[in-house]
């Protein structure tokens, strides 16, 4: 049985290892690559998300990095760099991001994006499944997603990876100056890891 007295100072951000993804922290020289993948992909990206627009540089990339590991060491978030594991190495492909941990309710939320390049071959929904399962295993019990109702592929992602829908957020966010209702998810440690 859990203690209900769970708290971290810091969130640890360590490797995580599957079949076709490594996940880890980001690195200075991660930087200039994860931007390029950002560059590439800037009109795939800004179609749900609201923040392409404002990473105009590798030192834009650079500052996000230093604000997730500023989170991790309060303990009320964190980040990890998917690489793709290729033939060549490790290729960047993107990130997944925890946020707005609440350790009292023992709840956090997630995020994901991946590079155009990337999408379509499994490697957001290995990363998700990495990471949910190391969250639950620090004792976290909820996990959030939220998702624009457009973003079919980001909706079908989470309820892969068993998050189960529990309503809309209408309003939720601003993108492109447009205010775009969000489906909401969540999965319970308890929950079945697959649901489809």
């Amino acid at each position: 049985m859990m203690s209900d007295e769970i708290y971290l100072d810091e969130l640890p951000v360590r490797e995580l290892a599957g079949d076709r993804v490594v996940l880890r922290s980001l690195e200075e020289g991660d930087f200039a690559p994860l931007y390029a993948v950002i560059d590439a992909s800037r009109d795939h990206l800004s179609q749900f998300l609201p923040w392409p627009g404002e990473c105009l540089s590798v030192e834009d990339v650079a500052s996000r990095a230093e604000s997730w590991e500023m989170q991790a060491q309060m303990g009320n978030g964190a980040c990890w760099g998917i690489f793709e594991k290729t033939d060549a190495g490790l290729a960047v492909a993107g990130c997944i991001v925890v946020g707005w941990v609440r350790w009292a309710h023992r709840s956090a939320e997630l995020n994901y994006w991946l590079g155009k390049d990337f999408t379509g071959r499994g490697l957001a929904t290995e990363a998700l499944r990495l990471v949910s399962r190391e969250l639950f295993s620090l004792g976290l019990n909820r996990l959030e997603i939220s998702a624009s109702v457009n973003n079919e592929k980001s909706c079908a992602l989470a309820c892969r990876c068993g998050f189960v829908e529990e309503g809309v957020s209408r309003d939720f966010e601003r993108i492109n100056g447009i205010f775009v209702d969000h489906r909401r998810f969540a999965r319970l440690a308890r929950d079945p890891e697959n649901r489809m």
